[in-house]
């Protein structure tokens, strides 16, 4: 099938951090909705054409601003959310070295909250210094910090083109900054919020605009968030690239509009996908001892391992597979969020999507 070239369309934006002033208002309000996945019919997507069609959809600016975490953390395991959605996790003792990048959870210009859950170390002190106790609290000494930066993809991408957003710590209860408010709990959860501009708006055909899964009979739910995973898995280990291209055609065009990808960008990831397709030695694994899991407030939903005695497994999906690689057994477990879409909702007749 034919693809139709879009037509660029330019704006002339002006970043937040740039030396020449800037109007927000303008910004937004020059923001142009994109081409719906409505007015494509996913049933002509091919693993041949995939890369053309959303090559085709995505729009790119002459500011293309990328939002990014720096992420810090002392005595304490964590994970990070943004807009309720997982972007990060970290169940060792080391740091996160480079900046992780979050544009793709950023459906829109507006606030956006990061969500940071804390948990105590555990017994990896123990683990990796052979001394110690198991440690079932967090302390006093506990600690995130996360900045929130921002930089223009149209830039030379240099330390010196990067601008600080925002700069948030773990709560703290005394006036020097030093005593973790959650000290002596198990958990501790907080947010914060800062303000993202972004020259799109994605929040319309997406899972920004899910229905609450929270209104749908939860055992109904897992049942057809478990039909979703089994057929996948099973499709993928067949090989099977045009029915996998259809499935993950809104996914990858959100994300490659949401970090301006190139069409070789789009290439890439799809290239990706078709290494693990090609792989002859893929072997799905069994889907058990998973629990049903909900986020992005409600209206996105994922099977994962519960409790498992593996801690590689830990938060992990529950659709992966093992697979060999330059003579070495490796691992690839695939996210699988699910969405219904608002107009496409009906309580006893679920039509699941990836977000």
């Amino acid at each position: 099938m034919g693809i139709l070239k879009m037509l660029w369309v330019v704006f002339v934006l002006v970043l937040v951090g740039c030396k020449q002033p800037h109007n927000a208002s303008v910004m937004v309000q020059n923001q142009k909705k994109q081409t719906t996945l409505d007015q494509i019919n996913i049933q002509d997507i091919t693993s041949d054409n995939i890369v053309a069609a959303i090559h085709a959809k995505v729009q790119r600016y002459k500011a293309e601003p990328m939002y990014y975490l720096r992420i810090g953390k002392a005595n304490c395991l964590i994970e990070v959310l943004v807009n309720d959605f997982p972007v990060y996790k970290s169940y060792e003792l080391s740091n996160l070295a480079s900046p992780l990048r979050i544009n793709s959870k950023i459906l829109k210009s507006g606030t956006q909250t990061v969500t940071v859950r804390m948990y105590p170390v555990g017994d990896l002190i123990k683990e990796e210094y052979e001394y110690g106790e198991t440690i079932t609290q967090l302390g006093d000494a506990s600690a995130v910090s996360i900045t929130v930066t921002q930089i223009d993809k149209q830039s030379e991408m240099s330390f010196d083109d990067e601008h600080e957003v925002i700069k948030h710590h773990s709560p703290t209860t005394d006036t020097d900054g030093e005593v973790f408010a959650g000290s002596g709990l198990p958990f501790y959860e907080y947010s914060f919020e800062f303000t993202a501009e972004v020259p799109y708006d994605l929040s319309e055909n997406s899972w920004g605009n899910a229905a609450d899964l929270q209104k749908v009979k939860q055992e109904y739910l897992e049942e057809e968030a478990l039909k979703y995973y089994q057929t996948f898995l099973q499709e993928f280990q067949k090989g099977n690239k045009d029915y996998i291209a259809k499935l993950y055609f809104g996914t990858i065009s959100r994300q490659a509009q949401t970090y301006y990808h190139s069409k070789d960008e789009i290439q890439e990831m799809w290239d990706e996908e078709l290494d693990l397709l090609n792989n002859p030695t893929i072997e799905a694994q069994p889907i058990k001892d998973y629990e049903l899991v909900l986020y992005a407030n409600g209206g996105v939903c994922q099977l994962r391992h519960k409790n498992p005695s593996d801690t590689r497994l830990r938060n992990e999906s529950s659709a992966w597979f093992i697979y060999k690689k330059d003579n070495r057994k490796k691992a690839m477990f695939y996210g699988l969020y699910l969405y219904c879409p608002k107009k496409d909702f009906k309580k006893r007749d679920l039509k699941l999507k990836m977000a």
